[in-house]
């Protein structure tokens, strides 16, 4: 009978421990999912669109200089994505769509993409509805 009472209260330690961790997991993003940037001005935010308009720069010999974030999102992947809507001067097309690949802790840091937006509907509709920037 005692046997029985300790396997029950085991049992029930167990199921309370896991109701615990459950509900106490992190609340970071699930791998490979898109979540949208709350702060643009946030340093890191910030260079990674430098480091793009940077390499940008470098790789084209243009003379581009970064203003500001419009919009942008992340993803986690093995490192994480910043797919960003910036402004720029001293260039024809004053806005772009970047994604720098990022992976900090092997000082890994790679442009993906660089595309001018030649639409401003696409940076309005972007800038007022929330979903994905990628659809």
């Amino acid at each position: 009978m005692k046997i029985q009472w300790l396997v029950l209260i085991l049992v029930e330690l167990l199921v309370l421990i896991l109701v615990i961790l459950r509900n106490h997991a992190p609340l970071s993003a699930p791998s490979g999912g898109f979540n949208l940037i709350q702060d643009f001005n946030d340093q890191h935010v910030t260079d990674m669109a430098n480091f793009a308009v940077s390499e940008f720069n470098k790789q084209t010999g243009a003379t581009l200089k970064f203003e500001k974030v419009i919009k942008g999102e992340s993803q986690v992947v093995a490192g994480r994505n910043y797919h960003l809507i910036i402004s720029t001067s001293n260039s024809l097309h004053s806005i772009y769509n970047i994604v720098v690949y990022d992976r900090p802790w092997d000082h890994f840091r790679n442009l993906t993409s660089f595309i001018p937006v030649i639409d401003d509907d696409y940076v309005f509709y972007y800038t007022l509805n929330q979903p994905s920037l990628i659809d």
